[in-house]
């Protein structure tokens, strides 16, 4: 009896532990910075900022490139490893023709995102992705 009566009062608390409070992507705010189809209208290519993750919170600025009509996911990002590290800023995205998009930005040069910003997409949809990186302003 006095082991039924434990395995009840632990019931709650674990059912509480297994909850996400507030770590949902759908909660996310989008804020779209630029906004540009390609001259053949079949892609679009966009400069965002994101925020979100409730009490811990993250905030991170990124580009991404979809095909024309399709929603844009916050987690599609064409630089870095890690998707809501904020360690680029300054994004830029010009067509230079349908086959080529520059992307330009500023990005955190310290030792810890070394490795992180290593990581870009350089083509999507056939369509070659060139990055430029801004140098900072003094």
């Amino acid at each position: 009896m006095r082991r039924q009566f434990s395995w009840v009062l632990c019931l709650p608390i674990f059912l509480i532990g297994c909850i996400d409070f507030g770590g949902s992507r759908e909660n996310d705010k989008v804020e779209i910075i630029q906004e540009e189809k390609s001259p053949n209208g079949q892609y679009v290519a966009t400069s965002f900022s994101c925020s979100g993750g409730g009490a811990v919170g993250y905030f991170y600025f990124n580009a991404n490139l979809r095909k024309a009509g399709e929603e844009l996911d916050q987690l599609d990002i064409l630089m870095g490893k890690h998707k809501d590290w904020k360690a680029f800023a300054a994004i830029e995205v010009r067509w230079i023709d349908n086959e080529n998009l520059e992307v330009s930005y500023r990005q955190k040069e310290s030792p810890a995102y070394k490795e992180n910003n290593a990581v870009k997409v350089k083509s999507k949809y056939g369509i070659k992705i060139h990055h430029l990186i801004k140098k900072e302003e003094p």
